[in-house]
């Protein structure tokens, strides 16, 4: 509409603006005496001027309406573009330099428009899909509870899984709004200057710890040299913290994992390897993906919201860095983080 009403203002000044000139023209060959045009060849001067205001008249409107054609194009698509369709484009060819600046522009926030609304989509339906479960035991043992008197044991074994799958949605909420945060406000993160060989030597430590539960042994090389990082340390302990509870719920009771540090290529490598069950090729691909999950007969009960090598994958990218991984099925795995080391 908006485009129609500037194109029809533009019509409009061109018909006054040729109606003036031509009752100008009109009034003019009027006033001149008889004769006058032949003497002083004004009618060879005169005549002319109608066809050229005639001619730029339909200059003008040609140029205005290819001028005009993108924009209304770009009006036109984001009329027809709605949150269930976000895959309608303006094209860009044969048009300005300038508006293919704009058309670029649009074409990226829509895409910009479309991740979100599909992250928003995804997420919404993971979060009734992982939430539907939970809820659904809660309410099964609630009623089998109170369908009739039951002994103290009873009792406090339906309320120990209750208790059980409020852990796990509550984790499931907090990993989600930690991974949203992330991703939609990565300046909440505290960066600053690090050692990486003294904290990997702190996250050692914490990994005993924690696989000490299932007597699997942790191994650990790295340098003597420190190793100057820029990170954030809270997310950065979550991150090997993340991917070392993994290779502790994946390893049967007996096994092992090995840490290390390497400094090469101006980056940092941190690797996490266990003897665990691995993984199969298929299922690599789909590793970081929100609520992904491999289902293992080691894996332990403890409560697990699927997001944990995704907010990895997360913290790692907030810091210039990425994952790799190597496995395979029955062969354990190898998870590599690289972050980019600081100039000394």
């Amino acid at each position: 509409m908006r485009i129609r009403t500037i194109k029809s203002k533009m019509s409009l000044l061109y018909s006054c603006l040729w109606g003036v000139l031509l009752s100008l023209y009109v009034a003019f060959l009027a006033a001149l005496p008889p004769g006058s045009l032949q003497e002083y060849k004004l009618f060879y001067i005169l005549v002319p001027i109608p066809l050229t205001l005639l001619f730029g008249c339909f200059v003008g409107r040609m140029i205005t309406a290819r001028i005009l054609k993108p924009i209304r194009e770009i009006t036109d698509t984001a009329n027809n573009i709605t949150h269930e369709d976000l895959s309608l484009r303006v094209k860009t060819e044969d048009v300005d330099e300038e508006l293919r600046l704009l058309i670029e522009a649009f074409n990226g926030m829509v895409s910009r428009l479309g991740e979100s609304f599909e992250y928003i989509r995804d997420s919404s339906s993971y979060i009734a899909h992982e939430l539907k479960t939970p809820l659904a035991i809660i309410r099964g043992e609630s009623e089998f509870a109170l369908k009739k008197e039951r002994e103290k044991e009873e009792y406090k074994r339906v309320i120990g899984i209750c208790l059980e799958e409020t852990m796990r949605m509550l984790k499931i909420i907090a990993d989600l709004l930690l991974l949203t945060k992330m991703n939609y406000q990565p300046g909440v993160l505290n960066f600053e200057r690090i050692d990486l060989t003294q904290f990997m030597r702190i996250i050692y430590e914490q990994a005993k710890m924690l696989a000490s539960k299932k007597k699997i042994a942790v191994n650990i090389d790295i340098p003597e040299e420190p190793g100057i990082i820029n990170a954030d340390e809270l997310h950065l302990r979550r991150l090997f913290l993340n991917l070392i509870d993994n290779a502790i719920k994946f390893t049967p009771a007996g096994g092992s994992i090995g840490i290390s540090l390497r400094y090469k290529s101006r980056r940092a490598v941190v690797s996490v390897v266990d003897t665990g069950i691995g993984i199969e090729e298929e299922n690599l691909p789909k590793l970081f993906d929100k609520f992904f999950r491999i289902d293992g007969k080691t894996k332990d009960n403890s409560p697990s919201s699927g997001l944990g090598l995704s907010i990895a994958q997360s913290i790692a990218q907030l810091h210039d860095g990425e994952i790799s991984v190597i496995s395979r099925a029955g062969q354990g795995s190898n998870f590599s983080v690289f972050i980019p080391l600081l100039r000394q």
